[in-house]
């Protein structure tokens, strides 16, 4: 998820990664000593949804994130654990609103045989986070799993495989990327802008981020990123811990990370003016619709991390620039409602409402399809019909989106 810190703790963030046009993709394979664990995963919004025991009793989905400083738990499965808290403390996420959580201690963590014992386990209200993510998120598994194993992400066979850092060799040809540690595993990358500018960067990685490159306001400004009037934007808002926060959505030409390039991904510019995003040193973060491209090998005993290209490295980048916001409610979240209609967008000319209940897209149940299903729609540029509950009515409208493209 976006990445949270408590006040006692200071907590990884999220990281930017950039490219350049024109590299060809390697496929490599990596080849080390066995692993100690190795288990699949469901890849969901961008995320890693992680089986996990915890305490030796729960079998669970957790979202693998490096940017959580500490592991955190859901209320309910703390509760179902009987967990006896100890302490509080005030996270601070990139919603725009810190949250006071309880405090667990010497939680044990099992992913396929490889365990974990954290310390301090937060015990997170992730409601907010599930209206917004279509789907009940039981926990999130933080940083201390990246400083005890090295971390091996294949996202094109959705398998992760866990190795002890003493023993770890790599044999494959991915790109070697150095990282350095500041509160977060940062590295150097350059952003090439739509004006032509080739401006470096020092981001940082987030596993738990849904988005491709997030841009932070300070560094944004700095640059003038949204200074231009003639490179096609639009508005929205991220969530993360701490709720909602703005931000606007553009393309950059490409990212360069070591000697890999991408072409045209989006960038999300936080307009924060509180929380994480609002007040982070560095200047941004590459989330999962970047790192969903490689099979990702995270080794912070030897401060590296390493990319080899899988078959969707070359794949066009999309993303929603219909103007809603969309949240999930209900029993399996399938009532889906508009949080936001963003004015001057596609959803704003079509006259769809805050409020108003989705009941189906292009003919198809709009619960049957839930909320991830429903966004993938509306990532692809095109024209659908929509259809709503507006108080006691029946509504039905026609939207067509476009892409961010002069």
């Amino acid at each position: 998820m976006p990445q949270f810190r408590a006040r006692y703790a200071l907590l990884m963030p999220a990281i930017v990664v950039a490219f350049f046009c024109g590299c060809t993709a390697r496929i490599a394979t990596a080849q080390s000593d066995q692993a100690l664990a190795s288990v699949s995963f469901e890849l969901y919004h961008n995320r890693v949804y992680l089986p996990v025991e915890v305490d030796g009793r729960v079998v669970t989905k957790m979202i693998l994130d490096t940017g959580a400083a500490d592991s955190g738990l859901s209320e309910s499965v703390a509760q179902g654990l009987n967990l006896k808290f100890s302490g509080t403390a005030q996270l601070v996420g990139n919603g725009e609103s810190n949250q006071k959580v309880a405090l667990a201690r010497n939680v044990r963590f099992n992913v396929g045989g490889a365990e974990l014992v954290e310390k301090t386990t937060l015990i997170i209200p992730f409601s907010s986070i599930e209206a917004r993510e279509g789907r009940a998120v039981a926990g999130v598994l933080g940083v201390s799993l990246f400083r005890k194993y090295v971390v091996v992400l294949d996202y094109q066979r959705k398998q992760l495989s866990l190795f002890a850092p003493g023993s770890f060799v790599y044999h494959g040809s991915g790109d070697v990327i150095p990282l350095h540690f500041a509160g977060a595993a940062l590295f150097q990358a350059d952003i090439r802008l739509r004006d032509g500018r080739i401006v470096p960067a020092q981001l940082g990685i987030d596993l738990g981020t849904y988005s491709a490159l997030r841009l932070y306001p300070r560094f944004a400004q700095q640059n003038g990123i949204l200074a231009d009037p003639k490179i096609p934007s639009i508005s929205s808002f991220g969530f993360g811990i701490g709720g909602e926060f703005p931000e606007t959505l553009v393309r950059v030409d490409d990212l360069k990370i070591g000697e890999l390039g991408i072409r045209m991904p989006f960038a999300s510019i936080s307009n924060a003016s509180h929380g994480a995003t609002a007040i982070s040193r560095y200047d941004g973060t590459i989330g999962g619709a970047i790192l969903r491209r490689f099979t990702v090998t995270l080794d912070y005993s030897r401060s590296r991390m390493i990319l080899e290209p899988n078959a969707d490295f070359a794949a066009p980048f999309h993303a929603d620039t219909s103007g809603l916001v969309l949240s999930a409610s209900g029993p399996n979240f399938k009532t889906i409602s508009i949080s936001h209609v963003i004015p001057n967008t596609p959803a704003a000319a079509a006259d769809i409402r805050e409020g108003d209940v989705l009941l189906a897209v292009d003919g198809a149940d709009a619960g049957s399809l839930g909320l991830e299903q429903i966004r993938l729609f509306l990532c692809r540029p095109g024209s659908y019909r929509l259809r709503f509950q507006r108080a006691s009515k029946d509504v039905s409208v026609n939207l067509t989106t476009r892409d961010l493209v002069p």
